[in-house]
């Protein structure tokens, strides 16, 4: 199940500038125009984020905090990020009780702890925090600092969806696709699956386009299977890159195109963790197209693959 621990979640809702005015306190977009600023080597308006954050303005503590961890103050610091996103948090606001969560999760700036990140996540959660529903599904999914519970996790995921948590609505489609804390229903989870990917989640994409390969929840349709492979693809799912190139070795929906199959497998291959079963999955069915391809073709399907790898990293 997907959890989108992402850290830094304080400067992800842009709201519109509000030019920040002294003595009151900050809205939210007020202190992410400031961010910003600083970012760009702005450094009245670093001074004036951290003055705000040392007076004890909330949003000021937990954006000058994501500074810091992503290293937009010279170096990278989560520790020193730690200390304003407890200071936030310690105020009840359910951004910073989420990164706090994450930051346990991940062990970023403090030890790794499920339990301490189970509690902030729990606190966010109680006050209606999409983001933080969905951390508490997948941790009741995988039994991390809560007790393992598929129906809690279920219940999790369906309030964080419903909330327009993308991430919940990937898993709550992954849950009725596979039955996983619930009745299985395909159906229904190809509604949620369609939510987030048209929302732009590759993971909802590559899931998407099984379901309509073999048929899951909707009528069996091979191109528009290839067209949500190829759109989580490019968003940088591996086995959303897996199934693209499985279709074009195998002329599933397009053409058969060895070279774009293998090309795709090899950047899918890429994508995955080493010695993980999708990796071993990718590898098996790389080695079997390999061996009906010539010399020639593997060239040009490596090359393809470096092109679009370097495109992954922003590299030229």
């Amino acid at each position: 199940m997907k959890s989108w621990g992402i850290l830094f979640v304080g400067a992800i809702f842009l709201l519109s500038v509000v030019l920040p005015v002294p003595g009151r306190a900050m809205e939210r977009s007020d202190a992410i125009r400031l961010a910003k600023k600083a970012e760009r080597g702005d450094a009245k308006a670093r001074k004036t984020l951290l003055r705000k954050a040392q007076n004890g303005d909330v949003w000021a503590e937990i954006v000058y905090g994501d500074l810091l961890a992503r290293g937009k103050e010279g170096k990278e610091n989560p520790s020193r990020a730690i200390v304003w996103y407890r200071k936030a948090a310690m105020a009840g606001n359910p951004v910073a009780e989420t990164n706090l969560g994450a930051a346990y999760y991940f062990g970023q700036g403090v030890p790794d702890d499920y339990l301490q990140a189970a509690t902030w996540f729990r606190k966010a959660a109680r006050q209606g925090f999409p983001a933080a529903e969905n951390w508490m599904g997948s941790l009741r999914a995988a039994g991390l600092g809560v007790r393992r519970d598929s129906s809690r996790a279920f219940s999790w995921y369906r309030k964080a969806a419903r909330d327009g948590e993308t991430a919940a609505m990937t898993n709550l489609g992954e849950a009725y696709m596979e039955g996983v804390g619930t009745v299985r229903a395909p159906e229904k989870g190809v509604v949620w699956l369609r939510k987030a990917a048209l929302q732009g989640d590759a993971e909802a994409q590559a899931m998407l386009g099984s379901a309509y390969k073999y048929g899951q929840g909707v009528s069996r349709n091979f191109s528009k299977a290839v067209g949500w492979f190829r759109k989580g693809a490019r968003g940088g799912d591996a086995m959303a890159a897996y199934g693209l190139g499985v279709c074009y070795a195998r002329g599933q929906g397009v053409p058969a195109d060895p070279v774009r199959g293998y090309a795709w497998l090899t950047v899918a291959q890429a994508m995955s963790r080493p010695g993980s079963p999708t990796a071993e999955i990718i590898l098996r069915e790389r080695n079997y197209l390999k061996r009906r391809m010539s010399p020639s073709d593997i060239s040009r399907a490596e090359q393809l693959a470096g092109n679009r790898l370097r495109r992954f990293s922003g590299n030229p």
